[in-house]
């Protein structure tokens, strides 16, 4: 069976890295000063994060509704016969049900992976599922395999400007402003259990007391070399690599994979915040 393999760039990678991979990509919209990017092709996350540091406040949005029909619209004249779509989480984007909507509507034997995040897990997901393709599992069970690890997974983020959050709705201004009087951090998760919507863990005070914090959660996981694992910023490059010490530290011998926060999750949070994430390793 011929089988593609779609993700978006909530995955962090951009066309031109999907594309050597050999998948296929949608890129999200960033709305900027009433001005539409298409994340991954004409703007960069650096990009992204100058903007915010200037004290803009982007949007995010699904890929163009004209693009995923005319992916699909190809990836069926190319003979593919299945398609593993492997959005972001359907908690922070419309992506996956649009995707669903335009394979129906094309008779595209679709089958989702829902990642319950972005980010890193994303785009394991993607590239573990490109691998398995090339390895010649059938369907069944590389879908199988793939939804197996995306249960299995966790994303904890500790931004640092609570001014992004409550322009985003999700902190009142009082509560935004007591915060930043006292130095208080929030500590938010995008998982399973949160249904894949960036949802509030804990708060603390400090920074150090966040990255602590954050780490001996996933120690409670009682994480193994069974598991990957990520540390990302956005635009903090000095407390990214400080919280990656502290990772490889508290999982001695674990992959720990280091890299950018991507724009769904900025746009949220602003520049200066870090990211830990874990996933169960998918079977090969």
């Amino acid at each position: 069976m011929k089988i593609a393999i779609v993700t978006d760039s909530g995955s962090g990678l951009t066309k031109q890295q999907a594309g050597e991979l050999g998948i296929y990509y949608l890129p999200l919209q960033i709305i900027i000063q009433d001005k539409m990017f298409l994340d991954g092709e004409n703007i960069t996350v650096e990009e992204i994060y100058e903007y915010l540091r200037n004290g803009e406040m982007p949007t995010t949005s699904m890929p163009p509704m004209g693009l995923v029909e005319e992916l699909f619209t190809q990836l069926k004249a190319e003979g593919y016969e299945a398609v593993i779509a492997v959005p972001l989480s359907g908690g922070l984007s419309s992506t996956s049900s649009v995707m669903q909507a335009v394979a129906k509507e094309h008779q595209v034997n679709l089958h989702v992976i829902e990642s319950y995040t972005t980010c890193n897990i994303q785009r394991y997901l993607a590239i573990s599922a490109s691998q398995l393709v090339e390895q010649g599992h059938d369907l069944e069970t590389i879908v199988e395999r793939l939804r197996a690890s995306a249960a299995d997974s966790g994303t904890l983020i500790i931004p640092d400007d609570l001014q992004h959050l409550k322009r985003g709705g999700r902190l009142t201004p009082l509560a935004a402003a007591l915060g930043g009087l006292l130095k208080i951090k929030p500590i938010l998760r995008l998982d399973r259990e949160s249904e894949g919507k960036v949802d509030v863990y804990d708060k603390v005070r400090t920074m150090s007391k966040a990255q602590s914090k954050a780490i001996s959660t996933f120690q409670e996981h009682g994480l193994n070399e069974a598991y990957t694992l990520t540390v990302l910023h956005s635009g903090a490059p000095k407390e990214g690599e400080k919280l990656k010490a502290m990772m490889e530290e508290a999982f001695p011998g674990l992959d720990v994979y280091y890299g950018l926060i991507g724009a769904v999750i900025s746009a949220h949070t602003g520049v200066g915040c870090l990211g830990i994430q874990y996933i169960r390793k998918v079977e090969m």
